[in-house]
């Protein structure tokens, strides 16, 4: 059966969330996510640029489709396109688990596990007793959907230095969470890069007692250097990857050391094509 691309729709069912929707002229179909957050309409407008090359192509050509966007074009990479480049991926993959009639992760070679453990998003940033009767409740919802994981991170925007009451105050927080939660239940944060090498350590070290199982971004992720002072500096690990887009940029992260955990972001790396090399 030679099978072809012959439409290429884009949705919008939230405010920043972007989808794909590829359809065969055989009637199947293949979904992908293009959210880029912060820069809706520019995953949008690539996704209609690149349609203009896959319209009429076989979609079961993944590797050959991906390399073509990737490299035909004199600029490459981005987070644009490799958001865009993402959710065709994914569409595409989702096309041909359908036309073998077996699910695309055994296209893939098949499933490393049968479960994976996840975390939700909860934490405490306002210490008032408004504030802290929120996060009891939003805790109490969690705990009994049950969530044995959560994250969270300090609130608002964060100077290169910062006075004691500041970081005193997600400290606070920090132990807080420790002690609503108990010892049997993980806690990791994520700092969103926001600060300094020399802030994250002394934040990070001052957090040590409660014991994270890790934090996320303390520092600008495209500075390995820096990660890799901070790993050095704490001991607990130190993750990054959601805003790395390439195998090219996670190498460095990889060949440095820089971090003990890796978070690509399937819907920004290139899908799963990229992800998997």
């Amino acid at each position: 059966v030679n099978l072809k691309i012959a439409k290429i729709e884009q949705y919008r069912p939230k405010h920043r969330t972007r989808l794909v929707r590829i359809t065969t002229d055989s009637g199947i179909t293949g979904w992908g996510e293009t959210t880029l957050e912060g820069k809706p309409k520019s995953t949008w407008a690539a996704v209609e640029e690149l349609s203009e090359y896959l319209i009429g192509q076989d979609p079961l050509r993944i590797e050959h489709h991906w390399q073509h966007i990737y490299r035909s074009a004199f600029f490459r990479g981005g987070n644009v396109l490799m958001s865009a480049l993402a959710g065709i991926d994914q569409a595409l993959w989702d096309i041909s688990g359908k036309f073998y009639g077996v699910p695309s992760y055994q296209l893939m070679g098949n499933a490393t596990r049968d479960k994976i453990r996840t975390y939700a998003h909860w934490g405490i940033n306002d210490l008032s007793e408004s504030g802290l009767e929120k996060s009891r409740e939003r805790l109490d919802w969690l705990q009994k959907s049950g969530y044995t994981a959560y994250k969270s991170g300090p609130a608002g925007k964060w100077r290169a230095h910062e006075p004691p009451a500041r970081i005193d105050e997600f400290v606070k927080a920090a132990y807080l969470m420790r002690e609503w939660v108990g010892d049997d239940v993980d806690l990791y944060f994520d700092f969103h890069a926001k600060m300094t090498p020399a802030l994250a350590i002394e934040v990070c070290n001052e957090i040590k007692g409660m014991h994270p199982g890790f934090v996320e971004e303390p520092v600008p992720q495209e500075n390995k250097d820096a990660l890799k002072l901070v790993s050095q500096s704490v001991p607990f690990p130190i993750a990054t990857g959601e805003r790395l887009l390439s195998r090219w940029e996670f190498r460095e992260i990889f060949e440095s050391n820089s971090v003990a955990i890796i978070q690509p972001d399937v819907a920004h790396c290139g899908g799963m094509s990229e992800l998997r090399r």
